[in-house]
């Protein structure tokens, strides 16, 4: 049963590395400029909406709530990734780093996963008086879904549109 844990929580982790990866990635190979990196952005809140609103079977009446809530909390989780990823970016770039900055940085990597927990579970109540406790308890399996497919859109992608 541990094992089982274990392997589920490494699963979640690189499924989240992958899911907050996957736009700042592409945004930073392709040097997207700041409309077409927003432009990125609500599509790809688009289609979380859809599959969030069909997976979890959202009333109407639960739309609207959870949704201020959710992509309020979203968006701290992308701010949080991209801010993490130029800092990372930067220092690698900078030969003059020292490895005091460099260490200081990679401790902020590191940091990264316990911030967006942190992030997420001060929204768990919020999102609690919203969502059933069965939808709330799916919400995660739909995320690591959406996660999942994202990186695929991305790996197709990057590989000219061809299936591994």
């Amino acid at each position: 049963m541990t094992d089982h844990l274990t392997m589920t929580r490494k699963l979640f982790i690189i499924i989240a590395i992958l899911a907050s990866f996957s736009l700042s990635t592409f945004a930073q190979r392709t040097r997207l400029s700041g409309e077409q990196l927003k432009q990125g952005l609500a599509e790809m809140r688009a289609y979380k909406h859809r599959l969030l609103i069909k997976e979890l079977d959202l009333t109407k009446e639960q739309e609207q709530k959870f949704f201020d809530i959710y992509d309020k909390m979203d968006d701290e989780l992308i701010t949080t990734g991209l801010e993490t990823r130029e800092l990372e970016r930067k220092t690698l770039e900078n030969e003059k780093a020292t490895d005091t900055e460099c260490e200081a940085v990679a401790r902020t990597l590191f940091e990264q996963k316990k911030k967006e927990s942190d992030i997420e579970l001060s929204y768990y109540d919020r999102l609690a008086e919203v969502l059933t406790p069965r939808q709330l308890l799916k919400l995660k399996s739909v995320e690591r879904r959406i996660a999942m497919n994202l990186a695929k859109y991305h790996g197709r992608r990057a590989h000219g549109g061809k299936q591994k």
